[in-house]
């Protein structure tokens, strides 16, 4: 009898062991958290960010985010230091081949040119050359525009509307995301601001993650592809990103 109870709690130890470390396992499992980097010092980029834990909330998984600087958020993405970043254009790929693209766009990456000058009606490529021209130090697309030409730079979107105010620039070049929220700040006083079309440049945003990651890509695909047919983004704008 003493030998069967003991056989019976030896089975009993086991199955116990089993249980609790394949339970330990699954449990790490469900508790997987993805680190995405994002560069804070754009509006823009927090904007896609937001929408990002949006989708991993949507598909089920636990996120967190990391701020870095611009290019480094996308090397520490491609090394897999962090799991991926939150949103790029397509262009970045050659140069970044690690990352892996969740191949449904969050958003479209828009620039325009602001003024307040009644006498320019419209943006042509001689706008640049023409007028005292503003923009935002660091980002690309406007540094790229820039390239040889005299521009005023300012640490950020807040300070480039503050110039055009105050006549010291004729044109600012703005990621339309980005002075939407600031001329939203800034209420009344942008009355007179007005956006010239066309856009300068608009590209599609997708979201990349770490080659090891690619497993989540179509449950992160499914994801955005559901918030944007229940049109959950619609109302995302002006308001809910402070600058």
């Amino acid at each position: 009898m003493k030998r069967k109870l003991n056989h019976w709690l030896l089975r009993v130890s086991v199955f116990l062991i089993c249980f609790l470390t394949f339970g330990v396992n699954f449990s790490t499992a469900e508790e997987t958290v993805y680190v995405l980097s994002y560069s804070p010092g754009t509006l823009f980029h927090q904007l896609v960010k937001k929408r990002v834990k949006d989708v991993y909330e949507r598909a089920g998984f636990k996120v967190r985010f990391e701020a870095l600087p611009h290019l480094r958020s996308l090397e520490s993405a491609n090394s897999g230091k962090v799991d991926g970043d939150v949103g790029r254009i397509s262009a970045i790929e050659s140069k970044y081949p690690h990352l892996r693209r969740v191949d449904v766009k969050l958003m479209d990456l828009n620039g325009a040119a602001y003024t307040l000058h009644d006498d320019i009606n419209s943006y042509s490529e001689d706008i640049i050359q023409k007028y005292r021209i503003g923009s935002v130090l660091g980002v690309r697309w406007t540094k790229r525009m820039m390239q040889g030409l005299q521009v005023t730079t300012v640490k950020d979107y807040s300070a480039l509307f503050q110039v055009l105010l105050y006549d010291r620039v004729d044109v600012v070049l703005a990621t339309e995301a980005s002075a939407d929220a600031v001329l939203q700040e800034l209420g009344g006083q942008a009355d007179g601001i007005r956006k010239l079309k066309p856009f300068i440049l608009s590209a599609p945003i997708y979201h990349y993650v770490y080659q090891k990651n690619e497993a989540i890509i179509p449950s992160l695909e499914k994801a955005i592809t559901e918030l944007v047919q229940e049109g959950f983004w619609d109302e995302f704008g002006k308001g809910n990103l402070k600058p």
